[in-house]
């Protein structure tokens, strides 16, 4: 009876914990094909004006991206906003969330999808992912945006995403909504009894380290009935920044909900923030 017991504890503390190891990026990463890019733009209703294109990687892939203004702005020298998403569904899905962002904030935003989300090619990974970030940046750059009017924008694991990049490019400002501490902290929440997985998760998505790092100014941005990644994530995240980083509860906001229950005055606020952490470049 004794080996049996310990055999099976055995499994259930080390054999289940480097199984998920293994298969961290399909944990992880769930991305969803459907709906395309292109048919996310009939879900569109006119309120901004969103072109669908294709951004090169450095190896040559292409991500599909939302590249979205303002409805009837054509100012060449305001602010673009590059929005890292979640790490389920695709920029399908999101593309009413992408309108109504961009009307409520004022600013161009640039939507994409990572590494085999939505059609791209290539697998998810924590590096695909930066990497894929990093290539939207060089995009914007191409196109004449100064890296002093650019501001990344992450929602959960994209949040993780942003504050990577933002810690290889200079950039305008970094807002974390519904964001982790470290991929350890949310392994330790969903598996408490399997310590081994934080242990193994340590190092990945070290949010908290790229935060103190942190020379540009950051706003995290939390719902305070986030069920999926608690309230106390952001605290945490927020105490690990410089200390000018500003911390913004989103009272009754849930993880999937966010946005619903913030509304057209957290846009405003957003947008506020953004043009103040902006300045306009002459071309």
């Amino acid at each position: 009876m004794f080996p049996t017991l310990l055999l099976m504890l055995v499994v259930v503390e080390v054999g289940l914990p480097l199984l998920l190891f293994l298969l961290r990026d399909r944990v992880i990463f769930l991305p969803s094909a459907r709906p395309t890019p292109e048919e996310g733009l009939r879900f569109l209703n006119g309120r901004a004006d969103v072109e669908l294109v294709r951004i090169p990687r450095s190896d040559g892939r292409l991500l599909a991206a939302y590249d979205a203004r303002p409805k009837g702005d054509s100012s060449p020298a305001g602010p673009v906003v590059i929005f890292f998403h979640g790490n389920a569904g695709n920029i399908g899905g999101r593309a009413p969330l992408l309108e109504d962002f961009v009307a409520g904030t004022r600013a161009r935003t640039v939507l994409f999808d990572y590494s085999g989300y939505g059609g791209n090619s290539g697998s998810p990974s924590e590096e695909e992912v930066r990497l894929d970030g990093v290539a939207v940046f060089e995009y914007l750059i191409d196109d004449g945006v100064a890296p002093e009017r650019i501001v990344l924008y992450g929602e959960s694991l994209g949040a993780a995403v942003a504050l990577a990049v933002a810690a290889d490019r200079r950039c305008a400002g970094v807002v974390a909504q519904s964001a982790f501490s470290s991929l350890s902290s949310m392994a330790l929440r969903a598996y408490p009894w399997m310590p081994l997985v934080g242990l193994l998760a340590r190092g990945a998505f070290p949010s908290t380290e790229m935060v103190g790092e942190m020379d540009v100014p950051l706003l995290v941005v939390h719902g305070t009935r986030d069920r999926i990644v608690p309230f106390s994530e952001g605290e945490r995240l927020h105490a690990a920044a410089p200390s000018s980083t500003e911390f913004l509860p989103v009272e009754g906001a849930g993880h999937n909900d966010f946005f619903a229950v913030a509304g057209a005055d957290y846009l405003a606020l957003l947008g506020e923030r953004i043009r103040a952490w902006t300045r306009p470049v002459d071309n």
